[in-house]
């Protein structure tokens, strides 16, 4: 069977996710992404996180209109483009601006995954990763969750994931 594929686009770079346990606390995130012996760091604007809540389907036929609605949940969330970044593995260290105070936290060796747009039958775009903060933070890839190690300071705690 033919597969049809768009040019649907991706950029790499990570995402971040501020936990709501602290987010009203984190006023900015500033990451330092490195790979082959150099570093860019990257200042990540922060927006209001939500979930997707399932409204429905007005019927159940394939060609039926469906919706959804975006509920705020207290997160915050970014993402910090990185041009250049390889798949494989890179290193994210992260300055957090919480209650007015700068903390730089551990660096973490972490892998950057193929993103598949338009599904894994359509073959990779670009690398990235996602950088968790709070007290059960993960960075993930796009695929699942596997905890692999952990990190913690006095200000955020973190747990390094790869799906």
């Amino acid at each position: 069977m033919e597969v049809a594929c768009t040019e649907i686009g991706a950029s790499p770079g990570v995402s971040v996710t501020v936990e709501e346990a602290t987010a009203a606390d984190v006023e900015a995130v500033r990451l330092a992404v490195c790979w082959d012996g150099k570093c860019d760091d990257h200042n990540v604007q922060l927006f209001a996180g939500s979930d997707t809540v399932d409204q429905g389907c007005d019927g159940t036929d394939p060609n039926s209109a469906c919706s959804a609605t975006a509920v705020p949940n207290g997160t915050k969330v970014g993402f910090a483009e990185v041009p250049g970044q390889p798949t494989g593995t890179i290193t994210i260290g992260a300055t957090v601006r919480r209650a007015g105070k700068e903390r730089v936290l551990p660096k973490i060796d972490t892998q950057a995954e193929p993103t598949f747009p338009n599904g894994p039958q359509c073959g990779p775009k670009v690398p990235r990763r996602r950088w968790w903060s709070g007290p059960r933070a993960y960075a993930d890839s796009e695929c699942g969750y596997e905890p692999q190690k952990t990190l913690s300071t006095t200000v955020l705690a973190r747990r390094v994931t790869r799906r």
